[in-house]
């Protein structure tokens, strides 16, 4: 008890000294002040609410819709410097990993909701439509009292932002690549300012027919065993209950088979299917200081693996289903003290089991946390800090502490930015029931990560603007779990210590006069992740944890007419203790024209030249990436 009230000192001492300079307010009781808070600010989201202190990229409805039909793997690979790692191309598994730590480090959430896989505790980015959200925004380092499990690198947030208002739009895209693929999406959005209704579909069948190098066998070769489709429907419905109060109802549902093809120097026969169901609801209302969201949401997984012995046998040699099924509720409120005060208090519940053969039976997990975080953001100054508390069937976390804060050295122009928390990830069901493997006796891992940053307009006139955002890092992962041989059969252990630091920064440059756009980024990431066993002192590289990755993209447009240039290189990496891959550059180059059919509606037309130098390389070891190839696609927008 000692220790938690030393916690509470020392993290709320800041915001309080932040109070205690502030100016007086006027003799009036606090209860009979009326506040006119903001609508949007009283019933952000807690996610929303506690992010402005910590690194975030947001993209919106605009940018992610040139990516109608694509996956969420395609849209990062060219719109950041992060690290993807995919085996393969299309349909291919795609993870996404922030600030050199694992895949199942980045929590990825839909509405609020976590959607990692409740089994490998990872989340496949391949499954996620580009351009079924509004917006989609990246935490680095994102606060482990504001999110929970699995932030060490930070989280993604998939989001719908549907606004009760009058609106009628939506588009229509068809695409071809020379991979002999074929995708399309459709969008629309209806609503007046009682009710509002958007729903995004896609479809897309590719054979995934490429020829790449095969350094084993030393020959070229065709693959053809690559096949995938994918189809799926994300819809939300919005209503205003009263001017105060809305109920939100969302579905996400989608299936994708993909014939995993096989790797270099070898030949297989494996396909997998993964279908998942997503509901959720959320009802929020306010008052003039207050704010209430009351949501609760069920994920319904299932993927069925098999492989053959050869392309004619009638008989799986193996045949693996796996079916889960996840439970959250949450409830949060908000008061403002002050305009520029608030305090969050909420509970979250969780229930989760999955039937998976390998573990014997079917495994369940109830979970409950708890969370309560200050919000001071007054004039230059921005401050918050949150604790959180979690506990689980088998475990339960210690408070996870954050705190952040931001100052406006210079109005506008000049944002200093720092922040702390304290991590923690539980283990995912596959390290404790696999059979043979799991280890029911392992601990949660636990850590930390630190961040200092500046965001600054360096120059800017009526027609131009050079930006820069620079942020520099540190996390520390205690007793990650590691799968390590034991005797005839690899095991789940508390075995590494993992110590990560780097730095990000972000150039950008923008002229506009008239018709005529410019736009340039160049993004940079730099990181060294080291890996230390609980057992020894030897220290080793993470593997696939590049030490530079570099985006650039640069954009003309005049009128109807645009061309970009998206440049990438990634630094060579570990894929095994001793065993690099080697570094990699690839050049895409796009040309295209919206053309105004009338005075609402545009048909835009666009053709893409991937890897234009024809680059071989690979993301993970022995899946060879395509070299170069080009794709088409058309848009009508209204």
């Amino acid at each position: 008890m000692n220790r938690f009230v030393l916690l509470v000192v020392l993290i709320f001492s800041p915001l309080l000294l932040v109070i205690s300079t502030c100016e007086k307010v006027v003799a009036q009781s606090i209860t009979d002040t009326v506040f006119q808070m903001s609508e949007v600010v009283v019933t952000a989201s807690r996610n929303q609410h506690f992010g402005n202190n910590f690194k975030t990229e947001v993209f919106t409805r605009d940018e992610l819709g040139a990516y109608a039909g694509e996956s969420l793997s395609r849209f990062l690979t060219s719109n950041t410097a992060l690290n993807v790692k995919a085996y393969g191309v299309g349909g291919a598994l795609a993870n996404i990993t922030l600030r050199g730590t694992a895949t199942s480090h980045v929590q990825v959430n839909w509405n609020g909701f976590p959607i990692n896989s409740a089994t490998l505790g990872s989340c496949d980015i391949s499954m996620i439509p580009a351009g079924g959200f509004n917006q989609i925004s990246v935490v680095y380092g994102a606060s482990g009292a504001v999110y929970g499990s699995g932030t060490f690198g930070g989280a993604i947030n998939l989001d719908s932002y549907v606004k009760p208002e009058k609106t009628f739009s939506g588009s229509v895209q068809l695409g071809y690549q020379s991979l002999k693929a074929t995708d399309g999406s459709a969008t629309l959005h209806i609503g007046n300012n009682k009710v509002a209704w958007q729903i995004s579909a896609w479809g897309a069948k590719s054979d995934n027919e490429f020829t790449y190098y095969d350094y084993i066998n030393l020959n070229y070769h065709t693959q053809t065993d690559g096949a995938w489709n994918d189809a799926g429907v994300i819809q939300n419905i919005v209503m205003k209950l009263t001017p105060a109060s809305t109920l939100e109802v969302g579905l996400w549902y989608q299936v994708k088979k993909y014939n995993i093809p096989s790797h270099v120097g070898s030949t297989s026969y494996e396909t997998q299917k993964d279908s998942t169901l997503k509901l959720f609801v959320a009802y929020k209302t306010h008052g003039n200081r207050w704010g209430l969201q009351i949501k609760s949401a069920i994920f319904d997984d299932y993927q069925h693996y098999w492989q053959k012995a050869s392309a004619q046998s009638s008989v799986n040699s193996i045949d693996s289903h796996i079916s889960a099924t996840q439970w959250y509720s949450d409830a949060n409120f908000r008061y403002y003290i002050q305009p520029y005060l608030s305090i969050d208090a909420g509970v979250t519940g969780s229930y989760i089991s999955a039937d998976v053969s390998a573990y014997g039976d079917i495994k369940k997990e109830k979970g409950l946390a708890t969370f309560i975080g200050l919000k001071y953001d007054k004039r230059r100054w921005s401050w918050q800090t949150a604790l959180r508390k979690e506990w689980n069937s088998d475990f339960y976390s210690n408070i996870l502490a954050s705190f952040g804060a931001s100052w406006q050295l210079i109005p506008d122009n000049w944002i200093l930015r720092a922040n702390a928390s304290q991590k923690f990830r539980k283990p995912t069901f596959n390290d404790l029931y696999w059979v043979p493997g799991g280890n029911p006796n392992l601990k949660p891992e636990t850590g930390y990560s630190a961040e200092i940053g500046s965001q600054s307009t360096i120059w800017k006139n009526t027609h131009a603007k050079l930006s820069t955002d620079l942020s520099l890092y540190w996390s520390q992962v205690r007793d990650m779990i590691v799968w390590r041989p034991a005797g005839a059969y690899w095991e789940a252990m508390n075995y590494q210590r993992v110590h990560s630091t780097g730095m990000e920064a972000k150039l950008l440059f923008d002229i506009q006069r008239l018709h005529r756009k410019y736009h340039s980024s160049l993004m940079v990431t730099l990181n060294r992740s080291i890996a230390q066993s609980n057992a020894d002192t030897q220290e080793k590289v993470m593997i696939y944890s590049p030490k530079i990755i570099t985006a650039w993209e640069t954009k003309i447009s005049a009128g109807i007419m645009d061309f970009t240039v998206w440049h990438h290189f990634t630094a060579d990496r570990f894929y095994e203790d001793n065993a690099l891959l080697k570094p990699y550059q690839t050049i895409d180059v796009q040309v295209g024209a919206k053309i105004p059919v009338t005075k609402e509606t545009k048909l835009g037309i666009h053709a893409t030249v991937y890897n234009l130098t024809n680059t071989r390389y690979e993301l993970i070891r022995l899946y060879p990436m395509p070299g170069r190839y080009w794709s088409i696609k058309m848009s009508y927008t209204f």
